[in-house]
C-alpha cells in the first residue's frame, strides 16, 4: 500500500488542532463527531508509518554508536562493528558490555537425539568418534588394566577393597582381559550364539566398538565393560552380603576358587544388574574412573541395547534415572 507522507502529516496536524479546540463532543456536534473520528483514524495510520519509517543514513539524531578511533557515528552496534572490522582491521571498540550469554551449542536432549546411546551412532560425538586399530588392542587393554588395579590413586585402591574386587599383579593374570588380549579380535561375526558365555559376548562387543572409538574412548569403554562385569561377578558369589569379618578369609578362598559367573554363564540376565552397578557400584559421583552419571547410564543402555539387538538377551533394559 502506498502512502502520502504529506497527507499523513497533514491529517496529523488537523487532528491536533481539532484537540486543541476542546469542542464539546455531543450528540448536537454529529458533523463534529465525524470529523474527530476521522482524524483519529488517519493519526493512527500516521504513527503506524512513522513508527515502520527505515532510518536513513542522513538522521542524525539516533547516531549513539560511535567509533573510538575515527568517532564516525552510526545507527547501530552491527554498522559500527562492520565498520570497525573493514576500516580499522580491529575489533570493535565501544562501551557496549558483552551482551546475552551464548546458549549451549547442543542441549542434553538434542545431543541424545543425534548421539542416540541405543546405537553406534552414539559414537559419532567427536571426543568419542575414531578407529582403534587391531594393532593397538594390546596397549588398550593394558591401559584399562592399569587404571583400573595398578592405579596409584589410594581412593581407587580402597575403593576395590571395598567393593570386594579380585586383586590382579599382571593383565594375563586377569580371567577376562588376559583371555582379551590373546584373542582374535575377530570384529566381523555374524552368527551369533544366543547360548554364549559373558565373558566371551562382552569380548564380542568390544571388537565391534572398536569400529567407531577412538584408542583414548576405547580404554575407557573397557575400563566400563571390565568393570560391569566385576560387578555381576561379586553379585552372584556365595556369601557376597556377609559382612562379617571372621568370614572374610572364607569368603577369600571362595573368590579364588569358585568360578566367576562370567565365565560359565550366558549374557541373558546381564541387564537386570544395571541399576545396581550404576547407583551402588560404579560410584558416578566420587568420579574416580572418570565416568559422570549420565555417560554411565549411556553406556549400559548402548551395551544392553546391543546384546539384546544381537539375541545375547531377550531382557529390554529399563534403567531407573536418579
Amino acid at each position: 500500500m502506498n502512502i502520502n507522507n504529506d497527507s499523513l502529516i497533514d491529517a496529523n496536524i488537523q487532528y491536533q488542532n481539532i484537540l486543541n479546540m476542546n469542542i464539546p463532543f455531543t450528540n448536537e456536534n454529529p458533523n463534529i463527531k465525524n470529523l474527530i473520528k476521522e482524524s483519529e483514524n488517519q493519526n493512527k495510520i500516521f504513527l503506524e508509518y512513522k513508527s515502520n519509517k527505515r532510518r536513513t543514513k542522513n538522521e542524525k539524531k539516533e547516531r549513539t554508536f560511535i567509533c573510538k578511533i575515527c568517532n564516525k557515528s552510526y545507527l547501530s552496534y552491527p554498522s559500527l562493528y562492520t565498520h570497525c572490522k573493514k576500516k580499522h582491521n580491529s575489533k570493535i571498540i565501544t562501551d557496549r558490555g558483552r551482551g546475552r550469554p551464548k546458549k549451549k551449542i547442543v542441549h542434553y536432549l538434542k545431543e541424545r537425539l543425534i548421539y542416540n546411546p541405543i546405537n553406534t551412532s552414539y559414537f559419532l560425538k567427536e571426543e568419542r568418534n575414531g578407529i582403534t586399530e587391531i594393532y593397538d588392542f594390546e596397549n588398550c587393554i593394558k591401559g584399562a588394566f592399569n587404571i583400573i588395579y595398578n592405579s596409584n590413586n589410594k581412593e581407587i585402591k580402597e575403593r576395590n577393597i571395598k567393593k570386594k574386587m579380585n586383586d590382579y599383579q599382571k593383565v594375563y593374570e586377569h580371567p577376562f582381559l588376559g583371555k582379551f588380549i590373546l584373542s582374535k579380535h575377530d570384529r566381523n561375526i555374524k552368527n551369533n550364539n544366543e547360548n554364549e558365555v559373558s565373558d566371551i559376548v562382552f569380548m564380542h562387543y568390544l571388537n565391534k566398538m572398536s569400529l567407531y572409538v577412538n584408542p583414548n574412548y576405547f580404554i575407557k569403554l573397557i575400563v566400563f565393560v571390565t568393570l560391569f562385569r566385576e560387578f555381576i561377578n561379586i553379585s552372584n558369589r556365595k556369601d557376597s552380603n556377609d559382612d562379617n569379618e571372621n568370614n572374610y578369609y572364607i569368603q577369600f578362598i571362595n573368590y579364588k576358587i569358585e568360578p566367576e559367573y562370567t565365565t560359565y554363564k550366558s549374557a541373558e540376565e546381564i541387564p537386570n544388574f544395571s541399576n545396581d552397578f550404576i547407583n551402588n557400584f560404579l560410584e558416578c559421583d566420587n568420579n574416580l574412573f572418570n565416568f559422570n552419571k549420565i555417560e554411565s547410564i549411556d553406556l549400559t543402555q548402548n551395551l544392553c541395547y546391543w546384546m539384546y539387538d544381537n539375541n545375547f538377551t531377550t531382557l529390554k533394559l529399563s534403567l531407573i534415572s536418579v
